[in-house]
């Protein structure tokens, strides 16, 4: 351990102190009771194997993700590999660690106490010099009557020191008051306990040759010391793996009965899945990478594990780098150096899917070969630093002015640079269609196959009782079927969301991108929060939706098939195979212009943009035509919910809903420019 700094005598802040320490320190590190019977701390969490495997996959993947120091520029980072504290941070905390090893051992803590705590050594200029990780089932906080927390350290259980805030980087976890951070093993003691308890059953089950307990009946009585002969001879013969399948003699009239419960009744091995899954929960860990591939497919696994850096590892990522920035940054550093983990390599896709955006980027000119060469791992190549620049663009530049007959030149050009600027983004938007279908057709794929093997029981009932009169199978089969589809399409609506997620995001950014640049602006300007929070919310208004129009149409379907005497086993699987062939489409075409345009909307927002203006692309359209040039404010809706759009020649276009972006019906792919 590091020189303790600057230790305080006992008496020096110990007067009128708030919040005592936690109760007596988990019960003397022994651990609490569960109703299990079986105790449970932080440290013996870690033979629930479940447990291990989360606590495992945490800290390791936090820790091969290397924590890069960045000085902020005007526009954009570069890696400040000068300051103290790269090579902290980057290479080696302290002479004995490695940064692997520290922030392992600091996930490790913080999974399994809520905290992690290192001391901060540092030189005559107040500098970090070396981090000491120290035990957080050692540690005592203390909270000042003027609000300052001292830290009280047991380093050998007995000889307590006293450390100031400004020694101690301490990285929390949830929790209640801002200065500790709860212990999931704490608050999830009962089910680590009830999986535990699961293995200690089967460990001893099997220990007693896979049968229950068994009770030895004699027609006579037995002294004590003939007992207690019987018993040792039985379990010196009979006990453990080793005497499986002896033959037992017996003699005098006696007999053997079994008691117990069958470890199948029981559910021992549904428990024991079961006890798996509520560990992923508590940890936020697909099961997956715990060993349970009893859902994994190669087709969401790829998805799972994006979302497990998202959101799992990014929020234990921002504590880190929060943390370091407040306290191990001088005061006058903050604003212009920040410390980050570098997470791309964990998001990158397929090698098809990497390749297909490098295509995108490079082509467009935000990307050049060594970036793209850079993100591959791949060594830089002379003359691989220049962007490209398209023939048919130029670089946009100068100050918007007014389209007027003196400054017609400069109107034109400005006109010209605003069409090539839309053209760039409508091509980064129509190339996350083909993904957006691709995607879709996997969900529906999903959602046809479980709706059409778990409702053949059900609507078989029903066409059973439809032939004995439509009110009969109305009453019999039409509760369980639509019970089935609230109960299944609460789970498919959750699917949905987690599957879109990180498309989703993906897609956000790099419209946000060029977006951004669309409107004179960059994207280092963007608050990437508003941004997240928004994609994160029209996701989960996504999978409602669709979770919605799902059972709408089943409902009919099954509805219109009774009411006219047919088959509704059948109706339904016509309408499942139509889902399969078109709605994938449909989505596709829908989604990649409404989620582009809103994505960019944000982006705009963010950026100070105060009007939008509509832009027509489906020129044989008398609608979209109508609407082309139309300028509303940033909150502001092109066209009301009830309000009718009427071109002159054809049926008025009633909306059914508040309009502020594209689509303005199906097919629809306008777009919208700053205005």
């Amino acid at each position: 351990m590091g020189i303790l700094t600057r230790i305080l005598q006992p008496g020096e802040r110990r007067a009128n102190l708030k919040y005592p320490p936690p109760w007596l320190i988990e019960v003397l590190q022994g651990g609490v009771k569960t109703a299990t019977g079986i105790t449970i701390s932080p440290e013996k969490s870690l033979r629930n194997t479940a447990v291990l495997a989360a606590v495992r996959v945490l800290s390791e993947s936090v820790a091969s993700l290397p924590c890069i120091v960045y000085r902020r520029m005007e526009r954009g980072k570069v890696r400040a590999v000068d300051h103290h504290l790269y090579a902290l941070l980057h290479d080696a905390p302290n002479s004995q660690m490695t940064a692997f090893e520290f922030y392992e051992l600091g996930m490790v803590h913080l999974a399994l106490w809520g905290n992690f705590y290192a001391e901060v050594e540092r030189d005559g200029a107040g500098r970090a010099r070396a981090l000491w990780p120290l035990r957080p089932d050692r540690m005592t906080i203390w909270k000042t009557e003027d609000g300052d927390l001292v830290y009280e350290y047991d380093p050998t259980n007995g000889s307590k020191v006293w450390l100031p805030a400004e020694s101690i980087l301490h990285i929390r976890g949830m929790g209640s008051d801002g200065v500790k951070g709860y212990s999931l093993i704490g608050l999830a003691r009962q089910a680590i306990g009830l999986g535990l308890a699961a293995e200690e059953f089967g460990a001893r089950f099997f220990g007693n040759d896979a049968r229950p307990g068994i009770v030895l009946q004699h027609p006579g009585v037995l002294s004590e010391k003939a007992l207690e002969n019987l018993r040792k001879s039985w379990e010196a013969r009979h006990g453990g793996l080793a005497a499986s399948h002896k033959p037992a003699i017996l003699e005098e009239g006696m007999t053997v009965k079994e008691i117990g419960i069958p470890p199948e009744d029981a559910q021992f091995l549904e428990t024991r899945k079961f006890q798996v899954n509520e560990i992923a929960r508590i940890f936020r860990v697909p099961p997956h990478m715990l060993g349970d591939l009893e859902r994994a497919t190669f087709s969401n696994i790829e998805n799972e594990s994006i979302n497990f850096v998202v959101h799992t590892l990014r929020p234990w990522l921002r504590r880190w780098e929060q943390a370091i920035h407040q306290q191990l940054f001088l005061p006058g550093e903050r604003r212009e150096y920040f410390a980050e983990f570098l997470v791309d390599g964990l998001l990158r896709g397929d090698i098809e899917s990497r390749y297909r955006a490098y295509a995108v980027g490079r082509q467009w000119g935000w990307l050049s070969a060594n970036d793209v060469r850079e993100r591959e791992n791949m060594n830089p190549v002379p003359g691989g630093d220049s962007y490209l620049t398209p023939l048919n663009m130029m670089a946009t530049g100068g100050e918007r002015g007014a389209w007027s007959g003196e400054h017609e030149a400069e109107g034109v050009e400005l006109r010209m640079n605003e069409e090539r600027a839309l053209q760039r983004r409508r091509e980064v938007m129509k190339a996350y269609r083909r993904i957006i279908e691709n995607i879709a057709q996997r969900i529906i794929n999903r959602e046809v196959n479980d709706v059409r093997n778990k409702t053949r029981k059900i609507l078989r009932v029903i066409e059973s009782a439809s032939q004995r009169g439509s009110e009969e199978a109305e009453q019999r089969g039409v509760p369980e079927f639509d019970l089935f589809l609230d109960t299944f399409y609460a789970d498919h609506e959750e699917f949905v969301r987690e599957y879109m997620q990180p498309i989703y995001q993906t897609y956000a950014e790099s419209v946000g991108v060029v977006a951004a640049e669309e409107a004179g602006g960059s994207w280092g300007d963007v608050r990437k929060d508003d941004l997240e929070q928004f994609v994160e919310d029209y996701v989960a208004a996504y999978a409602a939706g669709h979770a919605a129009e799902s059972k709408g149409q089943l409902r009919a379907v099954v509805q219109e098939a009774i009411a006219a005497g047919e088959d509704p086993y059948q109706a339904l699987g016509e309408r499942l195979s139509e889902w399969q062939e078109r709605r994938p489409g449909k989505i596709a075409d829908r989604e990649w212009v409404k989620a582009g345009a809103a994505f960019t909307k944000v982006v705009w927002g963010s950026l100070g943009v105060r009007y939008l203006r509509w832009r027509a692309f489906g020129k044989s359209c008398p609608y979209c035509t109508s609407m082309d040039g139309h300028i509303v404010a940033m909150d502001g809706f092109f066209l009301a919910s009830g309000a009718e759009l009427a071109p002159e020649g054809i049926p008025a276009l009633k909306s059914r809903q508040n309009i502020g972006h594209p689509p303005l019906h199906g097919g629809c792919d306008c777009m919208i420019v700053p205005a």
